[in-house]
């Protein structure tokens, strides 16, 4: 059973209340399932002067209806006392969260995808930055309270698309932190969730990417950002717009994967996250084969020729001295050719994105297409993250041609 002890009642009742032997008897307190999370019973309390009238949160009716009946009995004999809401640092919070997703890991009620996805989605969101602190090292007394609702929902919106991530991405974030936020609920921790009803709406709502990533956008990138940049940073930018592969693959390619007379660029590693180790593809269907359109590739080939590093076992786009290079240039690299093309500032990942709506233009609603040239685990992942860049036009252009065309003005 669920023990959540006893909220404070400021209005204590005088225990002869009920004097005259005719009053009629207190009803029991009103038990609710609640809509927002089906299973898990609430009650009623505004009848006994606690002022949420959603106390609680219990796994069965009829352990709510028990513990109903004990406020009730308490509340008549002047015995409802305050239970003081815990005051507790969030990334205390987020570590006790953690050993309950282990619990549930050992369990086999998660797998380990799920556990990975949850500690690192919720690890961005508590490098947030409330009210010039960090989201972890708040206390959640001082933060969460029913006036400050606003303001938070407010907060966190804005973290969620100053991102600049996709639509996927951020109702992931989302996700956690509500899981988050409705544990430290049920412990305690808060008195409400206050991102419990808040929902990002429709696709189109949420971030302006289709917007940075026109193709007139690409266009000036390529033409005027890109004129005074080196032969390599040059073929990377064409490279990771025309193939729509990840940074982590992108910086992991070898020439020996790299095919010149069919126009093809085999997919076959990635760099591991927070290191420079080549590892596997970020899901099962990254090992892949992408075409890529001849202007790219001729562009490719010279890069090969200029390259002092070009032997099969070699990387396509090394550091100066030939191994991994390092993710944090890539963000530089797009403030420099976005200020030279007179664009706002892009995000080394919107090529990817960029890619993808060249494709939904040029194949069609070809789900599975475009989710095998992009790397994704389903074709319904894509269409979540994609379905908004779809438009009713002709569509008889080749993958290769639309982004060729869309990259160069063809």
């Amino acid at each position: 059973m669920c023990h959540f002890g006893v909220y404070l009642n400021q209005v204590i009742r005088k225990k002869n209340q009920k004097k005259n032997k005719g009053e009629t008897k207190m009803k029991a307190l009103n038990v609710k399932q609640r809509k927002d999370r089906p299973g898990v019973y609430v009650i009623d309390t505004r009848r006994i002067g606690i002022n949420t009238p959603t106390y609680g949160n219990y796994a069965t009716k009829a352990e709510a209806e028990k513990e109903a009946k004990e406020l009730l009995a308490k509340f008549t004999l002047g015995m409802v006392v305050k239970e003081e809401v815990k005051d507790i640092k969030v990334k205390d919070a987020f570590d006790q969260f953690m050993v309950y997703q282990d619990k549930r890991k050992l369990n086999n009620e998660i797998g380990k995808s799920f556990y990975t996805d949850v500690k690192s989605n919720l690890k961005v969101v508590l490098n947030y930055k409330i009210d010039g602190k960090l989201f972890e090292n708040h206390f959640f007394g001082a933060l969460v309270k029913p006036t400050n609702q606003s303001d938070l929902v407010q907060s966190f919106k804005k973290h969620f698309l100053d991102e600049n991530k996709s639509k996927a991405t951020m109702e992931k974030r989302l996700k956690h932190l509500k899981s988050f936020l409705n544990f430290c609920n049920l412990k305690r921790f808060i008195d409400y969730n206050p991102m419990n009803k808040f929902t990002f709406g429709k696709s189109t709502d949420i971030s302006d990417r289709s917007v940075r990533i026109q193709p007139e956008i690409i266009q000036k990138i390529i033409k005027v950002g890109l004129s005074k940049e080196s032969m390599q940073v040059k073929t990377m930018v064409l490279l990771a717009a025309a193939s729509g592969m990840r940074q982590g693959e992108l910086r992991a390619i070898k020439w020996s994967e790299v095919d010149f007379d069919s126009n093809q660029v085999k997919i076959v590693g990635a760099i591991k996250h927070g290191t420079l180790i080549i590892g596997e593809p970020k899901t099962k269907r990254g090992k892949r084969i992408i075409p890529v359109d001849d202007q790219t590739m001729a562009i490719l080939k010279e890069w090969k020729m200029k390259s002092k590093y070009s032997k099969s076992s070699d990387l396509v786009f090394p550091n100066t001295i030939g191994t991994v290079m390092l993710g944090k240039y890539f963000e530089p690299i797009m403030k420099r050719i976005c200020e030279a093309a007179g664009v706002d500032q892009l995000k080394w990942g919107d090529f990817r994105h960029f890619f993808a709506s060249t494709q939904l233009s040029g194949l069609g609603e070809d789900w599975a297409e475009v989710a095998a040239l992009m790397g994704h685990a389903t074709p319904n992942f894509t269409y979540q993250q994609y379905g908004h860049y779809v438009k009713n036009e002709a569509k008889q252009e080749k993958a290769r041609s639309a982004s060729a065309a869309a990259m160069y003005g063809n």
